[in-house]
């Protein structure tokens, strides 16, 4: 079975004034009117325990395509969105039809970094070792730095949303699992 993780980098934002975000309709609606630039984008992919940077998002789209399972960290309103948004909807039902674990929310917390501290703190501490790590060793094969510190960011958050979905398997909880069209 080939699991993904998955975090993508855009200019998508959350307005704090637009209220809370819960269901993919919710942020549909809501971003009907916005336009999304794709800056990057890290999966982790199970199936031969490799991350890889994504630049573009057609060759992201495609590659999620071939994923059995999705694992994100408030993917469902906000990557898988930004992707949809880029691909269109039409394209894009493929993955929502597929299994997505979507850990926003899981034992109430809805912000990675406040979730690793308070889920995993002994990991917490290399938050940003993490990225700066990360960064230093891309930044040697990409000219363009703006790029090089969202893959960084998107390696880190998808380090950590898969540190916290296989504490959630450890758990046995299901209630974050799902499955939208």
């Amino acid at each position: 079975m080939k699991r993904v993780c998955l975090d993508i980098a855009s200019n998508y934002f959350h307005n704090p004034l637009s209220g809370f975000m819960n269901t993919p309709a919710q942020a549909r609606d809501y971003f009907d009117s916005k336009t999304f630039k794709f800056h990057a984008a890290t999966v982790y992919d199970s199936s031969n325990r490799k991350y890889k940077g994504f630049t573009d998002h057609n060759e992201l789209f495609d590659y999620l395509l071939k994923a059995d399972e999705i694992i994100t960290f408030n993917g469902r309103i906000c990557d898988l969105i930004v992707l949809e948004k880029l691909v269109g909807e039409e394209s894009i039902r493929s993955l929502w039809r597929k299994p997505h674990h979507d850990l926003c929310g899981w034992r109430l917390e809805f912000r990675l970094k406040r979730a690793i501290s308070n889920l995993l703190p002994d990991m917490a501490v290399s938050w940003e070792t993490v990225k700066s790590e990360r960064l230093a060793k891309i930044c040697k094969s990409l000219d363009n730095d703006f790029v090089a510190d969202h893959l960084a960011d998107t390696y880190r958050d998808v380090k950590f949303t898969l540190a916290l979905f296989r504490l959630y398997e450890r758990s046995g909880d299901k209630e974050s699992t799902f499955q939208d069209d």
